[in-house]
């Protein structure tokens, strides 16, 4: 699926919700989890997907945002590291007052990666982040980890990021099912939609006559309750707009340039 962006002439947003982080942490889905549709191209690659800065509109309560996918900083060679920062400029250039979301993978088993670490403070420098509008996002985390870790991992990222009491969202891994609703899927998800529906209206009649179905059918009204409303896909939709609209947009103006060369990254991730 080929990418929809939105040109500034067309644009009505105030505010910028800037998605960073390197490439394949999962920026263009959260993006397209943000905004309810598939706007943004994403897959399992080897390599990056996105290549160029692209945004849309997206209204939330009485902010309207321009919802930004950038291509990843890290790249394996100078020249790519290069045209990936001036795609981070543009989208400060374009919307300065935003809500800055950094993307962390906790694909590793829920362990933060070096080179996500050393891209945010890369960025941090050129740009110094306002806690309150900085939302840390720690993306495609195992469903069985300790209950322990999302506490753990938050003074961890504190401590990694020097903010202190930095917002931070944690997202379950997603099923392969719901990765995207290309067309190859959404005649199953239809069906889907259309069963949920009918569960719905189920629940509704349950609820409109629920003392006497329990007469007749006892526990049928229990178990009709526990019926799950929500893809895991509204689910992340939730929780995400839930951690951003406690962030509050601030200018970023670039106090200096992003430092960062591949030779620079090896010590880096050797000094980590």
């Amino acid at each position: 699926m080929c990418a929809q962006r939105t040109t500034p002439s067309t644009s009505t947003s105030k505010h910028g919700l800037i998605l960073l982080g390197n490439s394949g942490v999962g920026k263009s889905f959260i993006g397209n989890v943000v905004l309810g549709r598939d706007v943004f191209e994403h897959e399992c690659s080897s390599s990056s997907v996105t290549h160029e800065t692209e945004f849309e509109d997206y209204t939330v309560g009485n902010s309207s945002y321009a919802v930004f996918n950038i291509p990843g900083l890290i790249e394996a060679d100078q020249e790519a590291v290069d045209r990936n920062k001036i795609e981070i400029y543009k989208a400060f250039q374009q919307r300065p007052n935003s809500v800055i979301a950094f993307v962390f993978t906790g694909g590793s088993g829920g362990r933060i990666r070096d080179e996500d670490v050393i891209a945010f403070k890369a960025i941090h420098a050129a740009y110094n982040f306002q806690p309150d509008s900085l939302l840390l996002i720690v993306n495609d985390l195992p469903l069985n980890r300790s209950p322990k870790y999302e506490g753990a991992t938050a003074i961890k990222l504190q401590g990694l990021v020097n903010i202190p009491n930095v917002r931070i969202c944690f997202l379950d891994r997603i099923t392969q099912t719901e990765l995207r609703s290309d067309e190859s899927k959404r005649e199953k998800k239809h069906g889907l939609d259309k069963l949920e529906q009918k569960l719905a209206g189920a629940k509704g009649f349950l609820k409109q006559y629920s003392a006497s179905i329990e007469k007749h059918a006892p526990g049928l009204g229990k178990m009709l309750q526990t019926i799950p409303q929500h893809t895991e896909r509204e689910k992340m939709r939730q929780k995400l707009i839930e951690a951003i609209i406690q962030c509050t947009p601030h200018p970023h103006e670039k106090q200096a340039e992003i430092q960062l060369t591949v030779d620079e990254l090896k010590n880096l991730t050797e000094e980590s």
